[in-house]
């Protein structure tokens, strides 16, 4: 039997646009568990630093992740939240993230105004995982200051 992602990968590559919900913590806080992606296929050229994009790795496991760097046959990937990358091969390349919907409202990333954000997002990656678990630890403090 194919799984959910198996089938998703299946049509990213037949050139259809997905829909997929997002599952986990890995991008937060650009991207949330439960948030909808809307994914356009794409050749591995048209991938720059910024983009979201979703990949397959191993097969059968698709991922959202944000490209820090790349080459002409691969790209450098990592979720905003985690303090580890992974080298994307072009032939796991399945699309780009080109909107995001949460609570009934679109957030495009194909503008130039995303896009110069998410370059951006991309250039202080390294930082980010400490900044968010940081930020959640005075989240926590602030709470229990506050309410008890």
């Amino acid at each position: 039997m194919r799984s959910v992602d198996d089938l998703a990968a299946q049509l990213l590559r037949r050139g259809k646009r997905l829909r997929i919900k997002a599952r986990g913590g890995s991008m937060v806080p650009f991207l949330r568990d439960g948030d909808v992606a809307l994914v356009t296929p794409t050749a591995g050229s048209e991938v720059g630093v910024g983009d979201v994009v979703c990949y397959e790795m191993p097969p059968g496991r698709l991922y959202l992740h944000r490209v820090i760097a790349r080459d002409r046959d691969r790209v450098v990937a990592k979720g905003d939240a985690l303090p580890f990358t992974e080298v994307v091969e072009r032939v796991q390349l399945l699309g780009t993230v080109v909107a995001i919907e949460r609570h009934g409202r679109v957030r495009r990333l194909d503008t130039r105004t995303a896009q110069w954000r998410n370059r951006a997002i991309a250039s202080l990656s390294p930082a980010l995982p400490r900044a968010l678990a940081l930020a959640g630890r005075l989240r926590r403090l602030w709470r229990v200051a506050f309410r008890g």
